[in-house]
C-alpha cells in the first residue's frame, strides 16, 4: 500500500461512495462535506491515474475499473475493522482456565455461570472437566476447584466449603433402602477415595443392617449416580452441593436421614506463581459467595431433617 502512495482516508471515503453512489449521502454518514468527498476522490483519481465514476445529476456510477476497486477495498476494511476489534476485545477481556471436578462443574457451576458472566462480563472462563489435581507445570491452568484435603506443596489453597452426604431418589420412587431398593454408587479414584463417603460406610455409620442382597450398581462420576437416581434407578448417596440444583428443581429429594460432614473440602488451588490477578480474585469471590449460599441450604435443610426424627 505504502509502495502505492495511496490514502487510507481517500480509500475508505470511496468504499462508502462507492456503496451509497451519492456524495451528499457519503458525506452525511462521514460527517464531513460533499466537497470534501469530491476532494477525496478527485485526489484518489489522481493517484490510480483512472476515473473511478461517471457523474450525473443526481449522483454517480462506478466504471468498470471502480467496480473491481470497490470489491477488494470492501473487503480489506472489512478485516482491517474486525482486526481492530479482536486487538481491542484481547485487551478488554481477561481470560482465566479452570479446572473443575467434573460432577461440580456439570451440576453446580455450569447452572451458576449467567450469573458470574453478568457480574464480571470482561472474564472469560475456559473450563476443563478435571478429577485429578492438574499438574500447574505442565499444564497451562490458572486455578482448579478441587475436591480434596489442601495440603499441596508448593501450591495456593484457599478453602471454599465443606460437604455433607445424604441419601437420594426420585421423587416418585416407591423402594425404601430396607425393600431391596438398588444404591447407585459413585467410585472415586485413589486420589480422593480417602474423603468419599461409600454406602458401606454410610450404612454403618447409621447403623442400617439387614438389608438383603442389596445390588450395588456403579459409576466413574458422582454426577451420574444422580442422574441415574433422578431417572428412577435406584437411591443415590448426594453430595450436597453438586446434588443442590436437582433437589431444588425438585428432581431429586432426600431421604429422612441424617446427613454426613465429609472429611475432605472444596478447595481453590492455584500455582504459587499466579501472584494476585484481579481477574483471579474475583473468580475466588465470587466462588466463595455461591458456596456459601449453598452451604446455607444445607444447614437449612439439616435442621429441617432433623425435626422430623
Amino acid at each position: 500500500m505504502s509502495n502505492l502512495n495511496l490514502s487510507l482516508t481517500a480509500l475508505h471515503t470511496f468504499s462508502v461512495v462507492a456503496k451509497e453512489l451519492n456524495f451528499t449521502a457519503a458525506a452525511g454518514i462521514l460527517h464531513i462535506s460533499p466537497s470534501a468527498v469530491s476532494h477525496q476522490m478527485k485526489l484518489l483519481e489522481s493517484q490510480l491515474g483512472m476515473s473511478l465514476f461517471h457523474r450525473k445529476s443526481k449522483g454517480v456510477t462506478l466504471t468498470p475499473e471502480a467496480v473491481r476497486l470497490y470489491e477488494y477495498v470492501s473487503k480489506g476494511f472489512n478485516v482491517l475493522e474486525h482486526g481492530v476489534i479482536a486487538a481491542r476485545r484481547s485487551i478488554q477481556v481477561e481470560r482465566i482456565v479452570l479446572a473443575v471436578i467434573p460432577s461440580l462443574l456439570e451440576h453446580w457451576l455450569i447452572p451458576k455461570l449467567g450469573e458470574f458472566y453478568q457480574c464480571y462480563p470482561h472474564i472469560e472462563l475456559n473450563l476443563i472437566a478435571q478429577d485429578q489435581l492438574i499438574d500447574f507445570n505442565r499444564h497451562h491452568v490458572d486455578a482448579h476447584l478441587h475436591f480434596g484435603h489442601g495440603q499441596y506443596q508448593g501450591l495456593s489453597c484457599t478453602q471454599l466449603a465443606p460437604e455433607w452426604v445424604y441419601p437420594v431418589c426420585a421423587p416418585n420412587y416407591l423402594k425404601a433402602l430396607d425393600e431391596g431398593a438398588p444404591l447407585l454408587s459413585y467410585q472415586g479414584g485413589i486420589e480422593d477415595a480417602p474423603g468419599c463417603i461409600n454406602w458401606q460406610t454410610w450404612l454403618e455409620q447409621h447403623s442400617v443392617d439387614g438389608i438383603p442382597n442389596q445390588s450395588i450398581r456403579i459409576f466413574s462420576h458422582l454426577g451420574h449416580t444422580l442422574t441415574a437416581a433422578k431417572y428412577s434407578q435406584g437411591i443415590a448417596l448426594g453430595w450436597h452441593h453438586i446434588a443442590s440444583e436437582m433437589l431444588t428443581q425438585g428432581a431429586l429429594v432426600k431421604l429422612p436421614y441424617e446427613p454426613i460432614l465429609m472429611p475432605f473440602s472444596y478447595f481453590f488451588v492455584t500455582s504459587q506463581n499466579t501472584g494476585n490477578r484481579e481477574a483471579l480474585m474475583c473468580l475466588l469471590n465470587w466462588l466463595k459467595l455461591k458456596f456459601v449460599e449453598s452451604s446455607m441450604k444445607s444447614e437449612s435443610n439439616c435442621s429441617e431433617m432433623s425435626k422430623s426424627y
